[in-house]
């Protein structure tokens, strides 16, 4: 069976560095000169740092709607709640207002995830009492039982942007500990570890080019060139990467998977997954370009441990389709290097 999961602990540190700037904070500095066994050790490590820096820094706050019944008028009464509960028996009103409180999902998260963790005997004695002594500063927070549905509810602004990469790094350990911890089967695990895998590769890819290059660098939806306008039920082309200069444009899109080529039958040829060229191309057809502009596709995936490994150069419709494959097993400057080199055969 091909894998892709298989990569050095020491450059998922380098990936998780480009993709969240904050790892690149003093306090983080000493992660990059020590070794770990395996990835938990790396995340338990980034959160036994990074939770205290949060704390630090102020635990962030927002109004929370307040429901209870009270003799004293404050905010809005809830009239239909009184009358139903019979409130002014007692001389009571239900009352509905807002209050500025470190209750908040994101506060939940983290104090949900050190209660977890200070539990599990997945983590090292020595770390877990770290974690356990860090409770009491969330002391006004809510414990809630961790679900990976949380994580979908969390949404970000500038207010509360510094959570980000703690609230990933708790849900990347958790998953690694949950499915350590459960009977799911060797394969769902693997499933899952290329869907976190995935995120943080994209991230990484994009992060990467914004501090490596001298290209312009975005990651903007591309727009369906309709003859009429209509665009109702058209999905939407969200590019990983974009990069530009002068009158080239790159789009670029990262794939991470356990298998990078197909064969219809055993020992049969491999070949291209349809569906990715299929994507880029329609991206690449639909980029709305100046007449001088040359526009072009790259498909990034990470190599697995295949023989076959997509390394080609299409020409379709008068427009280049690269498809390349990084090993993120070697050494992190190698992997630089060809990240560079395959924007530079299109821009050279």
């Amino acid at each position: 069976m091909e894998r892709n999961s298989n990569i050095p602990i020491r450059n998922i540190y380098y990936m998780l560095s480009y993709a969240y700037q904050t790892l690149n904070l003093s306090e983080y500095k000493q992660i990059g000169t020590e070794d770990f066994k395996n990835v938990k050790e790396l995340y338990a490590e980034i959160l036994s740092i990074g939770i205290p820096v949060l704390i630090r820094g102020g635990l962030s706050k927002d109004y929370m709607s307040v429901e209870e019944t009270s003799n004293v008028i404050k905010g809005k009464i809830d009239i239909n709640t009184t009358i139903k509960k019979n409130t002014l028996v007692n001389k009571k009103v239900a009352v509905v207002y807002d209050q500025f409180s470190e209750d908040i999902l994101l506060n939940q998260i983290i104090k949900g995830t050190l209660l977890y963790l200070a539990h599990s005997n997945k983590i090292n004695h020595k770390m877990r009492k770290s974690f356990y002594g860090l409770l009491p500063y969330f002391t006004e927070v809510t414990a809630v039982e961790l679900d990976l549905k949380l994580w979908k509810n969390v949404q970000y602004n500038r207010q509360n942007i510094r959570y980000q990469f703690i609230v990933d790094v708790c849900r990347y350990l958790y998953e690694q500990l949950l499915f350590d911890e459960s009977s799911a089967s060797q394969i769902t695990k693997e499933f899952q570890d290329e869907q976190r895998l995935s995120s943080l590769y994209e991230k990484f890819i994009y992060a990467f080019f914004k501090r490596e290059s001298d290209y312009k660098v975005s990651r903007s939806q591309i727009q369906w060139d309709v003859d009429d306008g209509f665009k109702e039920a058209l999905p939407i082309m969200q590019t990983d990467l974009i990069l530009k200069k002068d009158h080239k444009t790159l789009i670029a899109d990262a794939k991470f998977y356990s298998e990078n080529m197909v064969a219809r039958f055993e020992d049969g040829v491999a070949k291209q997954k349809s569906s990715n060229l299929y994507q880029i191309f329609t991206y690449i057809n639909n980029w709305k370009k100046s007449p001088v502009e040359e526009v072009a596709g790259i498909l990034i995936y990470a190599k697995t441990t295949a023989l076959n490994q997509p390394n080609h150069v299409y020409q379709v419709k008068g427009k280049q389709i690269f498809v390349v494959s990084l090993d993120l097993q070697q050494d992190f400057n190698d992997i630089k290097k060809s990240l560079l080199s395959y924007a530079d055969q299109f821009f050279m």
